[in-house]
């Protein structure tokens, strides 16, 4: 009797395109999936521990999933980076987990599960090259249930900021062939995504060559059938101005930076083991509004890194105000074991980190809000991701998906997919409303 799984993705992006690898090593194994936790043999937690309210997340999902296990006589798999970082910790406290592995094996899942579970595991089942491929572009994969989907480019990192944990599980940066992108990126447009998102840790050391990298960013744009190529998580150096330049001369990119800045403060830049200023994030921000006319930017800091003081912060705030970014994420400063940020008196006190937190995002809402006035009536190019509750979900080609805000139409017959325009009619926080204009 085939034996069915369920993968549950926490976390961001990246563990998505992971969870996709996982997916069809189990497919390859014989394993088929199922539609809901309850009804899988083996469920899979893909887990996150980037900040603590990560692990804290990863932690409670994996206590209501072991609830459900013993009510489904299930095998409970606990895979990435939580599962890398803490293995003592999951053998001795968490005893309803099963089996667990971590980074990097994702590609080797199915015959991981089968040496470790022989006598539960399906014969691995014959399939020839032809029903195998089909079966890897099932929309019961997460990565291609939606209109877009998320191709890794690259995993680990070499910058070595101090407050990131990462490194220590994900590994040193390793690039993924240009063959293995392309392809990738064919599968997800066959499976029916019109939208691909290059993700990684650290997209622009692709290649560790500009030219590298802008080749490889080129021969993706050119694939055809694709509609809409979003660049991911753009380091803010030198490469990603080039990046920036390719963005202004090739259509198919949409028009939007993400680069995460953490902060603008060189004092604190330089504690971070960073590159860049507040100079130069002025200079890059711009560079990519003139060149992609309509580009908006996201960008994140972190606030409450040991040594920070209301200069600093007023530096983030000023930096906010004369940039005027259309989106900003802003973390609370956490420790994290392991790291170099953690060995540093910590300076600043969680009140204290709450308190520049809601000044910091107040004063972007009041922005916010007159770039909200500023689109009222005009109409941008859109994608329609789901209907959802009578209204069809839709998003600017200026906002990524899962991250940024989307525009509701109450117009419940578009086909989700559909690529058109959308006139913006109201707006909540962060949110619109909108009428679709045409296809």
């Amino acid at each position: 009797m085939e034996k069915k799984f369920y993968i549950t993705t926490l976390g961001c992006p990246k563990n998505t395109a992971d969870s996709m690898s996982m997916h069809h090593s189990l497919l390859e194994e014989g394993f088929v999936p199922a539609i809901v936790p309850e009804e899988s043999d083996f469920h899979f937690i893909n887990t996150c521990t980037f900040i603590q309210s990560a692990t804290e997340e990863t932690i409670q999902t994996i206590l209501s999933a072991a609830q459900v296990k013993k009510q489904n006589h299930q095998k409970l798999v606990v895979v990435g980076c939580f599962a890398e970082r803490y293995p003592d910790n999951i053998s001795a406290e968490i005893p309803e987990v099963d089996l667990f592995f971590g980074t990097g094996k994702y590609s080797q899942a199915g015959q991981i599960l089968r040496d470790t579970f022989p006598d539960l595991s399906p014969p691995k089942l014959e399939f020839n090259e032809d029903i195998l491929e089909r079966l890897k572009l099932s929309v019961g994969i997460e990565n291609y249930s939606k209109p877009y989907a998320y191709v890794k480019v690259s995993d680990g990192c070499n910058r070595g900021c101090s407050f990131c944990i990462i490194p220590s599980f994900r590994g040193k940066f390793r690039e993924s062939p240009i063959e293995d992108i392309l392809r990738d990126t064919d599968r997800a447009i066959r499976a029916g995504a019109k939208e691909i998102c290059l993700v990684s840790q650290d997209t622009v050391y692709y290649g560790r060559d500009s030219e590298v990298l802008l080749d490889m960013v080129r021969k993706v744009s050119e694939i055809d059938s694709l509609k809409i190529l979003r660049l991911l998580y753009l380091y803010p150096d030198k490469k990603t101005e080039k990046l920036i330049r390719l963005m202004g001369e090739t259509p198919k990119i949409a028009p939007y930076l993400e680069s995460p800045l953490q902060h603008v403060s060189s004092k604190i830049l330089k504690a971070m083991n960073r590159a860049g200023d507040s100079s130069t994030f002025k200079d890059l921000f711009s560079l990519a509004r003139e060149v992609k006319p309509g580009l908006e930017i996201r960008t994140s800091f972190i606030i409450g890194y040991p040594g920070e003081d209301a200069d600093d912060v007023d530096q983030v705030l000023k930096f906010i105000e004369e940039t005027r970014p259309e989106k900003v994420n802003l973390f609370s400063y956490s420790p994290q074991e392991g790291t170099k940020g953690a060995e540093f008196k910590q300076t600043v006190s969680e009140k204290e980190k709450s308190m520049r937190i809601n000044m910091i995002r107040d004063a972007h809402l009041s922005i916010l809000e007159e770039i909200h006035q500023s689109r009222i009536g005009k109409t941008y190019d859109a994608i329609v991701d789901n209907i959802e509750d009578g209204q069809a979900v839709v998003r600017r080609l200026q906002d990524a998906p899962e991250m940024d805000e989307v525009v509701y139409v109450d117009d419940a017959s578009l086909i989700p997919g559909t690529i058109g325009k959308v006139k913006i009619d109201s707006f909540y926080e962060y949110d619109m409303n909108g009428t679709w204009v045409s296809q």
